[in-house]
């Protein structure tokens, strides 16, 4: 019986407190982003390369942990999602627990730093694994797998706003063309409805780490939040890469003992262009290695997410 299964018979339900809070003690942990040159003039398309034409797909995004006692039904849940099309499921592993006995193999310190600009721009007072982000607008408890899924479901049926392509070219660089769709509004009334829903955003987690700017830039003490970095254009363009599938054998922490396996699991996360969406956009970016890469179209400010595309 598959974990989404089992949560729709009642097995494996999970907790109001079943969240490890960043507010316990931890300090969360992202990775620095390397700059990607973009390839501006437009490379051929492979003959026979599959080309990967977004039919609104949902990106979700889960913050988990190797050391968190609370995350495996999480992780469970990507293992399953990792294998549908409409869904294009991440795991941004962060660093925070790893001063519980266990570092996190895959952590890098810019996607706990990710975390923390959700949190602050949705005035949240605390991060926490497992945590999940939808479409960069919806934010929940990873282990409520059945109010995950409702959400995606709600989130498939929205109409997008920009058809997103993606095409590998003869020399192996990456192809990407977008194009604002008829469902799309006029910039001025997006930006005020993306506004809205800024405004509409309540936190529903309850914890003690402050999100607060008192701390020192540079500062690795739990709960220092880096400044929002100022916007390039209205959508930032992204680059993402990942590795389908890892086993790991952890050996300390809450789980340790456990031989766990992750689904696409992040190992970049790179800004590689902006776009004022007023007009069609075409570019290419270096690809090299065989592993997935997916592109996303976001509000710049770590806001809504547009479009999102795969190619495998």
């Amino acid at each position: 019986m598959t974990l989404i299964a089992r949560m729709r018979t009642g097995i494996g339900s999970r907790t109001r407190n079943g969240s490890m809070r960043a507010g316990l003690v931890g300090a969360r942990r992202v990775c620095g982003s390397a700059a990607l040159a973009v390839v501006l003039a437009s490379g051929a398309v492979a003959q026979g390369t599959p080309t990967t034409t977004v039919d609104h797909p949902v990106l979700l995004e889960l913050y988990t942990a190797q050391g968190c006692a609370s995350c495996p039904p999480a992780d469970e849940m990507m293992l399953e999602l990792a294998g549908r099309d409409d869904v294009v499921a991440l795991s941004l592993h962060v660093d925070y627990w790893d001063y519980i006995g266990w570092a996190d193999t895959f952590a890098q310190r810019a996607y706990t730093e990710r975390q923390q600009r959700y949190a602050r721009r949705y005035g949240h007072s605390t991060i926490y694994t497992p945590q999940v982000v939808i479409n960069g607008t919806q934010i929940m408890e990873g282990y409520l797998v059945m109010q995950v899924m409702d959400a995606i479901t709600a989130q498939r049926d929205d109409q997008a706003e920009v058809s997103l392509t993606l095409a590998r070219t003869e020399d192996g660089a990456l192809q990407i063309t977008a194009t604002p769709t008829s469902a799309a509004a006029p910039q001025i009334a997006m930006a005020s409805r993306r506004s809205a829903i800024t405004g509409m955003q309540t936190n529903t987690v309850v914890g003690t780490l402050s999100m607060g700017g008192s701390a020192q830039a540079g500062s690795e003490a739990p709960g220092a939040v880096p400044a929002p970095r100022p916007a390039v254009g209205p959508y930032t363009v992204q680059l993402v890469r990942y590795h389908p599938m890892e086993t790991v054998d952890i050996r300390g922490g809450e789980n340790a003992g456990r031989v766990a396996q992750y689904a696409n699991i992040v190992t970049s996360w790179e800004p590689v262009s902006s776009w004022d969406m007023l007009s069609p956009l075409s570019l290419t970016v270096p690809l090299e290695g065989d592993d997935p890469a997916v592109v996303i179209i976001q509000e710049s400010g770590q806001g809504e997410v547009m479009a999102t595309a795969r190619i495998r």
